[in-house]
Protein backbone atom coordinates (compact mmCIF):
# COMPACT_ATOMS: atom_id res chain seq x y z
CA UNK A 1 0.00 0.00 0.00
CA UNK A 2 0.98 3.48 -0.86
CA UNK A 3 0.17 6.76 1.21
CA UNK A 4 0.62 9.96 -1.21
CA UNK A 5 1.08 13.32 0.01
CA UNK A 6 2.55 16.62 -2.05
CA UNK A 7 6.19 16.13 -1.28
CA UNK A 8 6.69 12.11 -0.09
CA UNK A 9 5.23 8.74 -0.49
CA UNK A 10 5.42 5.79 2.53
CA UNK A 11 5.00 2.07 1.12
CA UNK A 12 4.00 0.10 3.45
CA UNK A 13 2.26 -2.98 4.63
CA UNK A 14 -1.12 -3.82 6.80
CA UNK A 15 1.63 -4.70 9.87
CA UNK A 16 3.12 -1.47 9.13
CA UNK A 17 -0.01 0.27 8.20
CA UNK A 18 -0.27 2.13 12.19
CA UNK A 19 3.20 3.93 11.65
CA UNK A 20 2.02 5.97 8.47
CA UNK A 21 0.31 8.70 11.31
CA UNK A 22 3.12 8.55 13.31
CA UNK A 23 6.07 9.40 10.27
CA UNK A 24 3.48 12.03 9.52
CA UNK A 25 3.41 13.67 12.48
CA UNK A 26 7.00 13.56 12.91
CA UNK A 27 7.65 15.02 9.38
CA UNK A 28 4.51 17.12 9.09
CA UNK A 29 6.36 18.95 12.64
CA UNK A 30 10.20 19.24 11.41
CA UNK A 31 10.08 19.36 8.00
CA UNK A 32 10.12 23.40 7.34
CA UNK A 33 12.47 23.48 10.24
CA UNK A 34 14.65 20.98 8.65
CA UNK A 35 14.58 22.77 5.13
CA UNK A 36 14.99 25.94 6.65
CA UNK A 37 17.96 25.17 8.37
CA UNK A 38 19.82 23.98 5.33
CA UNK A 39 18.56 26.58 3.40
CA UNK A 40 16.41 24.71 1.17
CA UNK A 41 12.83 26.56 -0.41
CA UNK A 42 11.51 23.14 -2.33
CA UNK A 43 13.11 19.55 -2.59
CA UNK A 44 14.23 19.06 -6.43
CA UNK A 45 12.55 15.37 -6.12
CA UNK A 46 9.78 13.69 -4.24
CA UNK A 47 10.61 11.75 -1.51
CA UNK A 48 10.19 7.87 -1.08
CA UNK A 49 9.76 6.21 2.51
CA UNK A 50 9.64 2.69 2.28
CA UNK A 51 8.63 0.83 5.54
CA UNK A 52 10.19 -3.05 6.01
CA UNK A 53 7.93 -4.54 8.91
CA UNK A 54 10.26 -7.85 9.00
CA UNK A 55 13.74 -7.34 10.47
CA UNK A 56 15.07 -10.38 7.80
CA UNK A 57 14.12 -8.23 5.29
CA UNK A 58 15.52 -5.67 6.63
CA UNK A 59 18.77 -7.32 7.19
CA UNK A 60 18.75 -8.44 3.69
CA UNK A 61 18.12 -5.04 2.16
CA UNK A 62 20.68 -3.04 3.83
CA UNK A 63 23.34 -5.12 3.23
CA UNK A 64 22.39 -5.45 -0.13
CA UNK A 65 22.07 -1.71 -0.51
CA UNK A 66 25.44 -0.75 1.61
CA UNK A 67 27.48 -3.29 0.51
CA UNK A 68 28.69 -3.78 4.67
CA UNK A 69 27.78 -6.21 7.44
CA UNK A 70 24.42 -5.39 9.05
CA UNK A 71 24.72 -4.09 12.73
CA UNK A 72 21.46 -3.80 14.57
CA UNK A 73 22.14 -0.18 15.61
CA UNK A 74 20.82 0.19 11.93
CA UNK A 75 17.26 1.12 11.29
CA UNK A 76 16.85 3.63 8.66
CA UNK A 77 19.22 5.14 5.97
CA UNK A 78 18.50 7.25 3.36
CA UNK A 79 19.83 6.90 -0.41
CA UNK A 80 19.40 9.82 -2.62
CA UNK A 81 15.82 11.08 -2.58
CA UNK A 82 14.64 7.86 -0.59
CA UNK A 83 14.37 6.76 3.07
CA UNK A 84 14.15 3.23 4.18
CA UNK A 85 12.81 2.22 7.74
CA UNK A 86 12.43 -0.75 10.06
CA UNK A 87 9.52 -0.77 11.22
CA UNK A 88 8.50 0.10 15.32
CA UNK A 89 7.74 -3.13 16.56
CA UNK A 90 10.30 -4.72 14.37
CA UNK A 91 13.15 -2.82 15.63
CA UNK A 92 12.58 -3.26 19.33
CA UNK A 93 13.85 -6.55 18.64
CA UNK A 94 17.26 -5.49 18.42
CA UNK A 95 19.61 -5.08 21.33
CA UNK A 96 20.02 -1.36 21.01
CA UNK A 97 16.90 0.24 20.23
CA UNK A 98 14.51 -2.35 22.63
CA UNK A 99 13.82 0.39 24.84
CA UNK A 100 13.12 3.25 22.40
CA UNK A 101 10.03 4.99 22.23
CA UNK A 102 7.63 6.06 19.90
CA UNK A 103 9.15 9.20 19.80
CA UNK A 104 12.38 7.90 19.24
CA UNK A 105 11.26 6.09 16.42
CA UNK A 106 10.13 9.44 14.97
CA UNK A 107 13.25 10.65 15.30
CA UNK A 108 15.25 8.06 13.29
CA UNK A 109 12.66 9.63 10.53
CA UNK A 110 13.51 13.27 11.04
CA UNK A 111 17.33 12.47 10.95
CA UNK A 112 16.64 10.46 7.63
CA UNK A 113 15.23 13.44 6.05
CA UNK A 114 18.11 15.52 7.41
CA UNK A 115 20.17 13.07 5.23
CA UNK A 116 17.76 13.85 1.87
CA UNK A 117 18.26 17.38 2.54
CA UNK A 118 21.86 16.88 2.38
CA UNK A 119 22.21 14.59 -0.46
CA UNK A 120 20.50 17.13 -2.24
CA UNK A 121 22.89 20.24 -1.71
CA UNK A 122 26.08 17.54 -1.92
CA UNK A 123 27.71 17.88 -5.15
CA UNK A 124 30.83 15.50 -4.15
CA UNK A 125 30.24 12.74 -1.79
CA UNK A 126 34.02 11.78 -1.49
CA UNK A 127 33.58 15.37 0.47
CA UNK A 128 31.08 13.98 3.37
CA UNK A 129 32.56 13.00 6.41
CA UNK A 130 30.57 10.61 8.95
CA UNK A 131 31.41 13.17 11.55
CA UNK A 132 29.75 16.16 10.10
CA UNK A 133 26.59 14.19 7.87
CA UNK A 134 25.55 12.48 11.08
CA UNK A 135 26.40 14.63 13.66
CA UNK A 136 24.02 17.22 12.09
CA UNK A 137 21.53 14.90 11.83
CA UNK A 138 21.26 13.60 15.13
CA UNK A 139 21.71 16.73 16.37
CA UNK A 140 18.73 17.90 14.27
CA UNK A 141 16.75 15.56 15.21
CA UNK A 142 17.28 15.97 18.92
CA UNK A 143 18.61 12.40 19.21
CA UNK A 144 19.88 12.00 22.66
CA UNK A 145 23.58 11.24 22.76
CA UNK A 146 26.37 10.73 25.54
CA UNK A 147 27.02 14.01 26.92
CA UNK A 148 30.44 12.86 28.76
CA UNK A 149 32.03 11.36 25.59
CA UNK A 150 35.26 12.43 24.93
CA UNK A 151 36.12 13.88 21.55
CA UNK A 152 40.05 15.08 22.03
CA UNK A 153 40.81 12.73 19.23
CA UNK A 154 43.60 13.95 16.96
CA UNK A 155 41.65 14.93 13.69
CA UNK A 156 43.66 12.95 11.92
CA UNK A 157 42.28 9.47 13.51
CA UNK A 158 38.42 11.24 14.02
CA UNK A 159 38.13 11.54 10.09
CA UNK A 160 39.56 8.23 9.33
CA UNK A 161 36.78 5.60 7.85
CA UNK A 162 39.03 3.04 9.94
CA UNK A 163 38.18 4.93 13.38
CA UNK A 164 34.28 4.76 13.05
CA UNK A 165 34.14 1.63 12.15
CA UNK A 166 35.44 0.26 15.52
CA UNK A 167 34.09 2.67 17.77
CA UNK A 168 31.22 1.80 19.93
CA UNK A 169 29.67 5.58 20.48
CA UNK A 170 30.17 6.93 16.78
CA UNK A 171 27.20 9.12 17.00
CA UNK A 172 27.78 10.67 20.07
CA UNK A 173 30.89 11.51 19.09
CA UNK A 174 29.94 13.06 15.90
CA UNK A 175 27.11 14.78 17.61
CA UNK A 176 29.19 16.67 20.64
CA UNK A 177 31.38 17.50 17.75
CA UNK A 178 28.86 18.98 15.80
CA UNK A 179 27.53 20.96 18.54
CA UNK A 180 31.09 22.24 19.84
CA UNK A 181 30.89 23.56 16.25
CA UNK A 182 27.53 25.44 16.85
CA UNK A 183 29.12 27.44 19.51
CA UNK A 184 31.51 28.37 17.18
CA UNK A 185 31.26 29.05 13.84
CA UNK A 186 27.57 30.30 10.99
CA UNK A 187 24.54 28.04 10.49
CA UNK A 188 26.27 28.85 6.94
CA UNK A 189 29.51 27.85 7.98
CA UNK A 190 28.33 24.51 9.99
CA UNK A 191 26.47 23.60 6.04
CA UNK A 192 29.80 23.92 4.55
CA UNK A 193 31.81 22.21 6.47
CA UNK A 194 28.88 19.00 6.28
CA UNK A 195 29.63 19.35 2.73
CA UNK A 196 33.14 19.51 2.52
CA UNK A 197 34.79 18.61 5.03
CA UNK A 198 38.40 19.27 3.92
CA UNK A 199 37.42 22.44 4.73
CA UNK A 200 36.68 21.68 8.35
CA UNK A 201 39.99 19.52 8.98
CA UNK A 202 41.66 22.33 7.25
CA UNK A 203 40.41 25.17 10.13
CA UNK A 204 40.14 22.41 12.95
CA UNK A 205 43.08 23.20 15.11
CA UNK A 206 42.11 27.18 14.50
CA UNK A 207 38.57 26.46 15.89
CA UNK A 208 40.00 24.75 19.19
CA UNK A 209 38.47 21.62 18.60
CA UNK A 210 41.32 19.22 19.78
CA UNK A 211 40.96 21.15 23.08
Amino acid sequence: MIYESDVYSIEYDKKSEKLVQTINEALSKNFQRILDFWGIEKLDNHVNIQIYSELDDWIKFYENISGTQYQDYIVGCANGPSIYVLAYDEYKKTQVHKNDSIEDFQKIMIHEFVHICQNQLCKDNSKMSFIMGEGLATYLAEQPYNTNIKIDYPKETLFSNDFFSVSNDLYSISQKIVRKLVEKVSRGKLIEYTLDYTKLYKDWDELGMGE
